[in-house]
């Protein structure tokens, strides 16, 4: 983003009120017109000495290169000479010359290992059919070869490119040479054979590339025909038997032309433009070949020498406009130094302004105030964009005094729907009508704002939200000038830089106020944490008091079996005394009557039978008590449900009313794989819960009802464990967050063992299970009418059958 930093203070004087601009006076108007006039006569003899030392440089380096050409290119016609030479004397050996290939192979295929360049040799009878070095015996005749003809006419002869009808698909350049006959009556005839050299065409490729001025130079190969047989671009390369485009009907006329002084034979050096480049081509016929070459070299390689040339001129030049910078800068200086104080004082005054706050109305407000008031506007509007809508919001405005405002929802009238904001953007006239309810008091007028083309300027504004907003300007005179729009995006990016800061002001303020709930949360998990270690603490204080009571309780439930059997011995006795003395002595007689020994008999064995009904229940009590206080061990063991579930029912017999009935509807379960104590510590919270729903509510019928039973879903079966109640319901917005951890309804301390998120983590977490409520609960709804408390609630735990 620009900043007011940067704006360029001679481009926003041009705007500023002409009392703040002065006048040049006329003095300064001769000194510049002078100053003008000596610029011109020294650029135009500067000009003229430039150019005439650059020609005669570069005629040099021409002069240079194509010497350095021809020296490389001879270096080339002699390569060729040499293979020439090498092939002819072949074609004159003994062994050669006796045309048996028997002979001759031997021969051949060593020379092939000796002369690199060739690829193989051929030995060509005169009808054309021949054998190579490659596969011996060859089922193909080259009689209609040119090279063939030409050397059966007594010359050896460089071919053109061709295609190997041996090595298919190669393209190779052929050297031909006549066989001579070695019998003294054959020497003044014709040729007795053909000597034939295979050179491949990537080894001339080499051989020419080794031709080179300075990097980005290449060279290429043409014909008698013009068509290149060596060149960089291969789509270009053609031979006889794959034929290409000659380059004189290249649609690069600048080619083409030298082309053709290379199909004309020519030697030179010429610069042109090839492919969009300025380049050297240094051409040359080569003697051993009927072929020319050519390189081409970058404009840059040739022009070097002129970089000496090119850094004194430019120097000479820099220091002319130095000192003519200079001139003009003394000449200005002190016109405008009051200007730039103004201007940049302005700047900074409004820049200040703007940042000053972080309140975001008095932000926008201020840009628009001082937007106006620098520019001398009719009115100065910020305002939200909404592309749903396609309208814009003005919520802060400046306008000129005598102007009314025009502040609400404005859409554009006429043009395609959703076109506002490229309509804004290309300055187009606009009529805006308001679309919000105007106020009683506002006429048709105020309800409408007209853009005038070449009268306002907009800039958008775009927040770090991805909020849209626009900042309008618009005078009664000619407006949006390059200089005025530039002052209006510099405000405009200082702007959004502003309301970034007030926007992340504010969300800093929301991030605190997050933050404090966070905390407050974290103190209810830590109360909540310190209540679980107390219950930890009571439950192994529980267990230790079950282990305490437990001994005793045995030690006496164990005695009372013996104290029965006694007690019935000596019933007996006492049965079988007054059977067999029916008239006992009157002491006996008169202790008996006094002890009511009739009545003991009858109620000494109750008691006893009420003792040990009254220990085994202890025994029950603590058994239940030390299942649910001692932790579980590491590994799940399989338990009965409906064991668990009886034994919490009886330690919470104590809250359990007469008036509360309690409903068991009991199937027939399999053990299942769990942690014991923790389900029944989920039970016990459950069925603690559902007391204290149903004490809540005055009712005769004050139930608990209890389900087992077996469902299947399609991600296996479960144990289903249901416990409903007919006390209060539970509000539809609590049941979406009860089994939320940090969400309570009443303080910790009243809770009864775990909160419901813990009994939620036991079932869904640790068991894989469901644990879901419904409030009410739907069978209380069908078959009463209900109050707002009332309905009941029903607890589902879940369990997978494993």
């Amino acid at each position: 983003m620009r900043s007011f930093a940067r704006v360029k203070w001679w481009k926003l004087t041009r705007i500023l009120p002409a009392r703040l601009k002065g006048e040049y006076n006329v003095r300064y108007k001769i000194a510049l017109l002078i100053l003008g006039v000596t610029i011109l006569a020294a650029s135009i003899a500067g000009c003229i000495s430039y150019q005439s030392v650059r020609r005669l440089i570069v005629n040099k380096s021409e002069r240079n290169a194509l010497l350095e050409v021809k020296e490389r290119g001879n270096k080339i016609d002699r390569w060729i000479g040499t293979k020439k030479t090498e092939l002819e004397t072949l074609a004159n050996t003994p062994p050669v010359r006796s045309m048996n290939w028997s002979v001759a192979g031997p021969y051949l295929k060593s020379e092939v290992n000796r002369l690199q360049d060739f690829k193989h040799f051929a030995l060509i009878e005169p009808d054309g059919s021949y054998f190579t070095t490659k596969v011996g015996r060859a089922l193909i005749n080259v009689s209609d070869r040119q090279h063939f003809k030409k050397a059966m006419a007594g010359e050896v002869y460089v071919s053109d490119p061709t295609i190997s009808r041996t090595l298919k698909k190669q393209s190779i350049v052929p050297i031909s040479a006549p066989v001579w006959s070695n019998s003294l009556e054959n020497q003044s005839k014709k040729p007795i054979g053909v000597m034939n050299g295979v050179i491949s065409i990537e080894r001339i490729a080499e051989v020419a590339g080794k031709l080179e001025y300075g990097v980005g130079t290449y060279a290429f190969v043409l014909n008698s025909q013009g068509v290149p047989i060596v060149h960089p671009d291969a789509r270009l390369m053609g031979n006889i038997d794959k034929t290409a485009p000659s380059l004189l009907e290249s649609a690069d006329t600048n080619l083409a032309n030298v082309t053709r002084e290379m199909v004309y034979q020519k030697t030179g050096i010429v610069l042109t433009q090839i492919n969009d480049a300025r380049v050297y081509v240094a051409y040359l016929p080569l003697q051993q070949a009927e072929w020319s070459i050519a390189l081409v070299i970058p404009c840059d390689n040739l022009e070097k020498e002129l970089f000496a040339l090119n850094i004194l001129a430019a120097a000479a030049t820099g220091l002319f406009a130095a000192a003519i910078l200079a001139v003009i800068v003394a000449l200005k200086l002190f016109s405008q130094k009051c200007i730039r104080t103004r201007t940049e004082a302005l700047i900074h005054r409004l820049t200040g302004r703007i940042r000053a706050s972080l309140e975001l109305d008095r932000i926008l407000q201020t840009t628009v105030d001082e937007l106006g008031t620098l520019l001398k506007l009719d009115r100065a509007i910020f305002g939200w964009y909404d592309p749903r809508q396609d309208t814009v919001e003005f919520c802060w405005e400046y306008c000129r005094e005598g102007l009314p405002g025009r502040l609400g929802i404005f859409g554009a009238t006429g043009g395609p729907s959703g076109d506002l904001a490229a309509r804004l953007h290309r300055c187009e006239t606009i009529l805006l009508k308001k679309t919000s309810a105007p106020d009683a008091t506002e006429s048709q007028e105020v309800a409408h704002l007209e853009l005038t083309d070449s009268h306002y300027a907009v800039v958008p504004v775009l927040t770090q939200t991805n909020r849209l907003g626009y900042l309008f300007a618009s005078a009664n005179r000619r407006f949006a000038t390059p200089e005025e729009v530039e002052v209006l995006e510099t405000i405009a990016d200082s702007l959004a830089i502003a309301i970034s800061q007030s926007q992340l002001h504010g969300q800093i303020q929301e991030e605190l106020k997050l933050l404090e709930e966070v905390l407050a949360q974290l103190r209810r998990t830590e109360e909540h944490l310190v209540q679980s270690e107390k219950m930890t603490i009571v439950g192994q204080l529980a267990a230790g008091i079950a282990q305490e009571i437990n001994n005793p309780i045995n030690f006496i439930y164990g005695r009372l079996i013996h104290v029965n059997d006694s007690l019935n011995d000596l019933l007996n006795i006492l049965r079988l005394y007054r059977e067999q003395y029916p008239t006992p002595v009157p002491r006996i007689a008169k202790e008996i009557e006094s002890f009511d020994l009739d009545f003991i008999s009858e109620d000494l064995p109750q008691i006893l039978n009420s003792l040990k009904i009254g220990t085994d229940r202890i025994r029950q009590s603590v058994l239940a008590l030390r299942n649910i206080s001692l932790p579980d061990e590491a590994n799940k063991e399989r338990a009965n449900l409906h064991e668990s579930i009886d034994n919490i029912l009886l330690l919470l017999a104590h809250r359990l009313d007469k008036k509360i009935l309690v409903v068991k509807e009991y199937s027939n379960l399999p053990p299942i794989l769990c942690y014991p104590g923790q389900l029944s510590q989920v039970f016990a919270n459950i069925l603690s819960k559902a007391i204290d729903a149903v004490n809540r509510i005055d009712k005769f019928d004050q139930t608990i009802t209890i389900k087992t039973d077996i469902v299947e879903h399609s991600t296996g079966r479960f144990i289903a464990v249901s416990i409903a109640h007919n006390g209060s319901r539970i509000p539809p917005e609590i049941q979406d967050r009860i089994f939320d951890p940090f969400y309570h309804t009443k303080s910790l301390k009243n809770f009864t063992g775990l909160g419901l998120s813990v009994c939620y983590k036991i079932i869904v977490d640790l068991h894989g299970g469901r644990l879901t409520v419904q409030s009410p609960v739907p069978s209380q709804i069908e078959s009463q009418t209900l109050s707002q408390t009332e309905g009941g609630a029903e607890f589902i735990v879940e369990l997978p059958i494993v």
